[in-house]
């Protein structure tokens, strides 16, 4: 009778250290990868005439999901890398609040917008692609463990300084890629 209940009960430990791998992996395959998406154009898609300078040049909409634990600020940047340097900006925006999970369409009132490289302005500023071909344009969404603190004014914080002031800060990145030709 000892002998079976001390197989018994290593089995049962066996079993109870099975169960509990898989729930541990059950648990991180539906926590899933932070992604930022859209509902107005995918990852590897084309980006949608709304959002250039070819139609109303509006800032476009986003979501995300599975955000990581500690996220208290989000930030996206939008940015294309031409030929020869600079990189465009087209939009910095950040101190987004982790309560935030989505931007709208023309986004206003949500977290503070850096300096785009197009016309220097704190604001969205359309793509207006130049030269033959499809261009390349990145939208980069970074969940953060605290806001970025700049030795700089607010009214001066570039791409380059912002991601300076993230360098420690940045928990996870997403990104969407997408193409647009004129």
């Amino acid at each position: 009778m000892k002998h079976f209940l001390f197989s018994f009960l290593i089995i049962g430990t066996i079993l109870n250290s099975s169960c509990k791998k898989s729930s541990d992996a059950a648990i991180k395959i539906t926590t899933g990868t932070f992604t930022v998406n859209s509902f107005a154009f995918i990852n590897n898609g084309t980006f949608p005439k709304l959002y250039t300078c070819d139609s109303m040049g509006i800032s476009p909409k986003l979501n995300w999901s599975n955000v990581p634990i500690g996220t208290t600020h989000f930030a996206i940047v939008m940015h294309h890398i031409p030929p020869t340097p600079p990189n465009h900006v087209y939009m910095l925006l950040y101190n987004i609040p982790a309560t935030v999970t989505s931007i709208p369409d023309a986004v206003s009132g949500i977290g503070i917008f850096g300096i785009n490289t197009v016309n220097g302005q704190q604001s969205y500023t359309p793509p207006c692609s130049q030269g033959p071909g499809a261009k390349l344009y990145t939208i980069t969404l970074y969940a953060l463990s605290s806001p970025p603190v700049f030795t700089v004014l607010q009214s001066q914080v570039t791409r380059d300084i912002f991601l300076a002031a993230i360098a420690n800060k940045t928990l996870a990145v997403s990104e969407i890629n997408v193409t647009y030709s004129r």
